[in-house]
């Protein structure tokens, strides 16, 4: 029984160091002063839920600081922040909105840049903000053909446009 419950906090302790050295080096290479209060822990993390709005969003990390919870979305790829990006990250704090965390702040960051953005305080100026994304990811879920929007950055890197008909690239 002692065994066991030495193994067990063993377990923990190491559990507890591997968390800690995870958020000090993502708190050291973002440079933000604040408390990291969620991060996400790859796809066994649920995402948040806006059920006013039914959008789903799942930012890389969010943060308690001065000025209120600061949503983080980290691209690894060097180049600009996207205006998808945006929408995304956007998306990711409405839902973490809906599940009780009041983002004020989206950080976006590439290898190459960081934006911070301000949120709307209220929830329906933000969805208002990125509802045209919102719907047309809706009608692409359901099967609908939706505008494309070349852009020829994007349109380099990506893998179908050798197969695209409106390929910028």
């Amino acid at each position: 029984m002692i065994h066991e419950l030495l193994i067990f906090i063993a377990v923990v302790a190491v559990l507890f160091i591997v968390w800690r050295q995870r958020r000090d080096s993502l708190v050291d290479e973002l440079g933000i002063e604040g408390d990291l209060i969620w991060i996400d822990g790859g796809r066994h993390t649920k995402p948040f839920f806006n059920r006013a709005f039914k959008v789903f969003g799942k930012p890389d990390a969010l943060y308690r600081t001065r000025t209120g919870v600061l949503s983080v979305e980290y691209k690894s790829r060097n180049g600009p922040v996207f205006e998808s990006d945006v929408t995304q990250a956007f998306c990711a704090a409405l839902a973490a909105r809906g599940d009780g965390y009041r983002v004020t702040e989206v950080l976006i960051k590439t290898s190459a840049v960081q934006e911070i953005f301000k949120l709307p305080s209220s929830d329906k100026a933000l969805f208002d903000r990125i509802q045209p994304a919102v719907a047309h990811a809706r009608q692409a879920k359901f099967g609908h053909a939706v505008p494309s929007r070349p852009e020829l950055k994007k349109c380099r890197s990506c893998g179908f446009r050798g197969d695209c008909d409106d390929s910028a690239a």
